[in-house]
Order: structure tokens, then C-alpha cells, then sequence
């Protein structure tokens, strides 16, 4: 009788079965125990790379400095150092109680906070970090990468073995499989791809304590020799990440100066309103004396009841201006506590005398000049110019794509002996093997359309660099349109609360000395009105004057912003304007 082959394996003991249990335990207990890197470090590696790339590309870009890009919690701001005011206004009305004992914010405490607190502020530096780091994932690709890695089964097959007529016995085949490999592969910049892979299968029959142990080795070089060769093709995406990040390092800088220059302005906004909210009192005060006057002289019979009906609806609006400029004050300064990034229940006052520092300065330059100074200054320009660049070589590309397919691959394969029971490679057992791929250009149409496309940006990219440089201009010009206005804005403000005063002090006279006409009293009214809208007018002309300066200063490129975020308007800061001739550049 034949007997079946498992029959010769014989069911391991008890005692057996739990050792190799054990064994299996053991080391599947000591792979799980490798040392793997904790996400921490994972992040600390990561900030590194990142950080080495960001400070690498900042000095190719003016106004950003390597401690601009480091990323720091926000946190909540630390106020803590700022002086509590010492008055309490009774031009709060109301609301007075809420500036008693707040901290006295100044401007330059103002700028440091946005540019550490902000909300958007952080964003966009988080916006830069993230270009790098898909730098960094970009430069790996073209490095070697390694892997590894491997598997361990342990097997039981167990089934009933005939022994004899009407006997039979349970026979388990007991296995223990182990696969381990390690390769890497590496893209050279001409567009090789070299791939060397490590592989060795282990197998053991427990019963009988039989193994086998085979090893491979595969090593593979493919190199495009047409489409896909070169370079230009091989580093595209590294290029396209490397300029990526130049460009969002520039979008920042602008953005800073933007930054800045809005967080004074709305600095001054708020201050803006407050003193709109004063100067709405103070005409609300003059009606109450005012009213208060004209009931005394009409108890003795000396107005009539339309003048002073007239007086009493002008206070009541007077008084109603005050109350709503009171809650556009508190409004807008709230926004600028979340603009900051503080808590809005936060209890601030703006510095007023912040107002009182306010001149009418002229640029120490011309409109030509500053036109001129702009356009090697302005980082937008620079990255308008460089998309043309990148839309020439983006053709280049799309012409390699129209090129047949031709690749040479290749191929070396050793292995072990079979059925050998030791781990290592016999070399003698080789192969050698090299391929040439062909594919030839018949279906292009996706390929040509790419080209005739990428030739269509081209010609978009150079009106686009046009409109920026016309934009440029068009900026320059329109800032200095809004100085000149403002100038004269202001002269005419300072005018108005001369003669406004003198009205108003007039009427004021005559209404003392009892000598009011008919129409005295609506006189009064629009004289006190008419002061109020002057000495508006001229605190708007003063602060819009200054954040004119600020916006050219911005548009030429030329706002130099501090890691506090202060600001340097000194021309010479800027290594741009250096290009330009002598006779061009400003005096100082």
C-alpha cells in the first residue's frame, strides 16, 4: 500500500510547540521593540529641512529677513507692560467707566503685536513655510531613497494521515517563513533611473528542522535617450518648487509692507474716530450752553419760542451725533483688537497723542524718480519678469514631449543556489540583460496641443508683465495724486477751522450781549455744525496725508519693515537702488 508523504512527518510534542511558540513570541516582541522615531522627531527634522531652504532663498529677496519666516505660537498677547491711562473722559458719556484704568496702546506696540499676534499675519507666514517644505519633498526625490522591510509566518497543517487498515492519526506540518528586502532607488538630473533591490526568502520545516534559503539581487539603470532626457525635463518639479517658494517669499514681502501699512492706518482710524467723537462733544456742550442761555433770555421775554425751538432740535441732534459717534469709536475698536490678534474683551485705548505727531511731510523725491525707483524695487515686478522665464522654459519642455520615446535599460540578476541553506549570493549565477524601447511619435495630438498652448502663455505671461509695469506706474502716480489732495485738503481744513472759529465766536458774542436777529439762531447752528465738520476735515487730511506717504513709500518697494514691525523710510535701506544712475536717484 502506498503511504501518503505526510505520514512521515511526525506531530511536534507539547512541550515542543510551546517552545517554538515562545521563539515566535520572542521575536516578534524584539521587531516591535526597534527604536522608531516619535512624530516629534519627525517634526524636528522636518522644521530643520524646511528652516535650511527658507533661510537658503531670503537673501534673494529684499525686506525679509531669516527671523520674519519662523514660525512662533501666537499665543495670547503679553500686555502686561503697558501703562494704564490716567483720565477719565467725559466725553465717553456713558461709557466712560470702560477707558478708566485701560492700558494705553501705542503705535509701536500696536505694529510689534499684529506682526506676532495676528491672525492673518501668521497665516501667511504658515503659506511660506509650506512652500518649503514641499521644497524639501521636491530636492528628496532627486536624492537616493532607501527601503526596506520584511514578513515572518508561522504555519500549522494539520490533517489525518492513514497508518494502517482502520487506523489514522493526526499529523501537523509545522512552517516558520521569514522574507526580508532592501533596495533604494536614485533620479539622476540627465533623467536616469538607477533601482537596486536586495531580497533573501527564508523557509523552515519545523518537523525534520529542513530549510530553505534563497537570495536575490536585481539591479536596473534606465536612461531616456529623446523624450523624458535631460535636465531641463528631470529637474522641472524641483525647479518649478524652487521658484515657487521665491515667489511666495516675494508675495510675502509686499504683503508685510501692506501689513504695516494697514495696521496704521487703521491705527490712526481708530484714533480718527475718537477725535470725531470729541469734536461731536464738544458742539453737543456748546448747544446745551447754548440752549441753555436762550431759556433764561425767552423767560424774560427777550426770544421767541422758534429761536429757541430751532436751538433745542440742533442740540438734539447734536447730542444724537455724539451718541452715535461714541458706539462707531468702540466698534472700530474692536476691530482693530481682533485685527491685532488680542481678545476683544481686552480693555485698551489708543495713544492720542500718537495724532499730535502728525506733520505734513513731502517725499524727498520726485514723481519721476519715484516711478523709476519702483520699478527695480518692487518684488512683483521681479516675479512677473521671471514667469516669462519660466513660460519660455515650460516651451522647451513641451517640445521634448513631441520627440519619440527612446530608452535604454540595463538589468543585473544574481541569485543563490537552489535549495541552499545559506543566505549568501552566488555571483556565478548572474544575468546580464539590455533592452532599447522605441516608441514612436504617431499619437501626439495631447503632446501638440501642450506645445501650442504653452506657446499661447508665453505671449500671456510678456502682456502680463506689461499690465504689472503699467500697474506699477498707474500706483506711483495715483499715490502722489492722493498727497497732493491731501495737502491741499489739509490747507483748506486748517482755513475752514479759522474761519469756522471766528463765526461761531461772533454769534457766540452776539447771542451774550442779547443782540440775536431772526435768523441768529439757525446762524449759531451752522456755525457750531460747520466748526465741528472743519476741525474734522482737518484731523481726516492730516492722518490721509500720512498714510498717502506710507502708500507711495509701499509701492515704490521702498518701506523697509523691522522684525517689530516698525517701520524705515530711509531710501538708502534698499540695495535696488544701486542699479540705478546718480541723476536718478533721490537727495537726501
Amino acid at each position: 500500500m502506498r503511504k501518503d508523504p505526510t505520514a512521515k512527518a511526525l506531530s511536534l510534542p507539547r512541550g515542543r510547540r510551546e517552545d517554538c511558540v515562545r521563539r515566535l513570541a520572542t521575536a516578534l516582541a524584539a521587531i516591535l521593540a526597534i527604536p522608531s522615531c516619535t512624530p516629534d522627531q519627525y517634526r524636528t527634522w522636518a522644521d530643520r529641512e524646511t528652516y535650511a531652504a527658507l533661510f537658503e532663498k531670503t537673501p534673494e529677496v529684499g525686506n525679509v529677513d531669516p527671523a520674519d519666516v519662523e514660525l512662533t505660537p501666537a499665543g495670547v498677547p503679553d500686555l502686561s507692560g503697558l501703562l494704564p491711562g490716567t483720565k477719565s473722559d467725559e466725553v465717553m458719556g456713558d461709557f466712560a467707566s470702560y477707558e478708566k484704568g485701560a492700558k494705553v496702546l501705542t503705535l509701536d506696540r500696536a505694529l510689534e503685536t499684529g506682526i506676532r499676534h495676528s491672525r492673518d499675519y501668521l497665516t501667511r507666514k504658515e503659506g511660506v513655510f509650506l512652500s518649503a517644505l514641499d521644497l524639501t519633498l521636491a530636492r528628496h526625490r532627486l536624492e537616493p531613497i532607501f527601503g526596506g522591510g520584511g514578513s515572518l509566518t508561522r504555519a500549522t497543517d494539520s490533517r489525518a494521515a492513514v497508518l494502517g487498515a482502520g487506523m489514522t492519526k493526526l499529523v501537523s506540518t509545522n512552517t516558520f517563513a521569514r522574507t526580508r528586502g532592501v533596495g533604494f532607488d536614485r533620479l539622476y538630473r540627465t533623467g536616469a533611473r538607477l533601482s537596486a533591490d536586495f531580497t533573501q526568502d527564508f523557509l523552515r520545516i519545523m518537523t525534520g528542522n529542513r530549510s530553505i534559503n534563497e537570495s536575490d539581487l536585481a539591479v536596473t539603470l534606465a536612461q531616456p535617450l529623446l523624450q523624458g532626457a535631460g535636465t531641463l525635463v528631470t529637474t522641472e518639479a524641483l525647479t518649478q518648487e524652487e521658484r515657487r517658494l521665491l515667489y511666495n517669499l516675494r508675495d510675502f514681502a509686499d504683503y508685510r509692507r501692506a501689513f504695516i501699512v494697514r495696521l496704521a492706518s487703521d491705527y490712526y482710524g481708530v484714533l480718527r474716530a475718537r477725535d470725531l467723537m470729541g469734536n461731536h462733544y464738544v458742539a453737543y456742550q456748546g448747544f446745551v450752553k447754548n440752549v441753555a442761555r436762550e431759556e433764561a433770555l425767552a423767560g424774560e421775554d427777550r426770544r421767541t419760542q422758534i429761536q429757541l425751538g430751532r436751538l433745542r432740535q440742533a442740540k438734539l441732534v447734536a447730542e444724537s451725533r455724539w451718541i452715535d459717534a461714541i458706539r462707531a469709536y468702540l466698534t472700530r475698536l474692536d476691530e482693530y483688537k481682533i485685527t491685532l490678534g488680542v481678545p476683544v474683551d481686552e480693555r485698551l485705548i489708543l495713544d492720542e497723542r500718537e495724532l499730535r505727531k502728525l506733520r505734513i511731510e513731502e517725499p524727498p523725491v520726485t514723481r519721476e524718480q519715484s516711478v523709476e525707483i519702483s520699478l527695480v524695487s518692487r518684488p512683483g515686478l521681479a516675479t512677473a519678469a521671471d514667469l516669462v522665464a519660466d513660460a519660455e522654459r515650460h516651451i522647451k519642455l513641451a517640445k521634448n514631449g513631441l520627440l519619440p520615446g527612446l530608452d535604454v535599460t540595463l538589468d543585473y540578476d544574481a541569485v543563490s543556489d537552489p535549495g541552499d541553506g545559506t543566505p549568501g549570493i552566488n555571483w556565478d549565477r548572474r544575468r546580464w540583460a539590455a533592452s532599447l524601447d522605441l516608441d514612436l511619435p504617431l499619437d501626439r495630438k495631447a503632446e501638440r496641443n501642450i506645445y501650442r498652448a504653452t506657446l499661447l502663455y508665453l505671449e500671456r505671461a510678456k502682456r502680463a508683465e506689461e499690465l504689472a509695469r503699467d500697474r506699477a506706474r498707474l500706483e506711483i502716480y495715483e499715490a502722489w495724486r492722493a498727497l497732493d489732495q491731501e495737502r491741499l485738503s489739509f490747507r483748506i481744513a486748517e482755513e475752514g477751522v479759522a474761519l469756522a472759529a471766528r463765526r461761531l465766536e461772533e454769534q457766540l458774542l452776539r447771542a451774550e450781549l442779547g443782540g440775536l436777529g431772526g435768523g441768529d439762531a439757525r446762524d449759531l447752528v451752522d456755525a457750531q455744525e460747520d466748526l465741528v465738520d472743519a476741525q474734522n476735515l482737518r484731523t481726516g487730511a492730516l492722518v490721509d496725508h500720512t498714510l498717502a506717504r506710507l502708500r507711495l513709500w509701499r509701492d515704490m518697494g521702498i518701506l523697509y519693515i523691522k522684525p517689530d514691525g516698525s517701520w524705515v523710510e530711509r531710501l538708502e535701506n534698499e540695495p535696488a537702488l544701486r542699479t540705478l544712475p546718480k541723476e536718478h536717484l533721490p537727495k537726501e
